[in-house]
């Protein structure tokens, strides 16, 4: 958008030689994520005692059921040495609870607690909403075709990440739901 809240059709989120930053996807995304995250931030705080990190922990563990602490961190987005001090601030506070691996004795998995259960059920509620009101002025064709979209970056990201990764990198076990909607592990 410009000024004057006109769109800017030409945009290819490449952008060209005469271009600068504002052309490029990853920076026009970066911002969006950064209006997102503070809505969200501002919103969890206020709404339900939780930070964004927090969220994102009990709605990802809240989709994968049960999960090894490494695991909730890759699918959270965030080291496993920040997911750990997560966890333990979760568990004090009674929303994550740990239970032994029925396959490995030397791990556990996390769990949410029957009150983080409600609870993201009740965020969820609040993130639809908040996801309405960004959304607001795309009809639905347009959401549809951008998540159709969004899907096809994710995929185009996975790849070119995986052709960046260090070759030792050791990939996870695939029993776990995938990380998006839009590709499998």
């Amino acid at each position: 958008m410009t000024e004057d809240n006109t769109v800017i059709t030409e945009l290819d989120g490449i952008g060209s030689d005469a271009g600068d930053i504002r052309h490029l996807f990853t920076y026009n995304l970066q911002r969006l994520a950064g209006m997102s995250s503070r809505i969200a931030s501002l919103s969890l705080e206020k709404d339900f005692n939780l930070t964004v990190q927090e969220w994102r922990a009990l709605a990802v563990l809240d989709f994968l059921n049960a999960a090894p602490l490494h695991l909730l961190a890759q699918r959270a987005g965030v080291q496993k040495s920040q997911m750990s001090r997560l966890v333990i601030d979760l568990e004090d506070r009674g929303l994550v609870v740990r239970e032994k691996h029925p396959k490995d004795k030397r791990s556990v998995l996390l769990r949410l607690s029957d009150e983080a259960q409600a609870l993201v059920q009740r965020a969820l509620v609040a993130s639809r909403d908040r996801n309405a009101r960004m959304l607001a002025h795309l009809d639905d064709a347009e959401r549809k075709l951008l998540m159709h979209l969004v899907g096809k970056v994710i995929i185009g990201t996975s790849e070119a990440l995986d052709e960046v990764k260090d070759e030792n990198e050791t990939p996870l076990p695939g029993t776990f739901a995938p990380a998006s909607l839009y590709q499998q592990d």
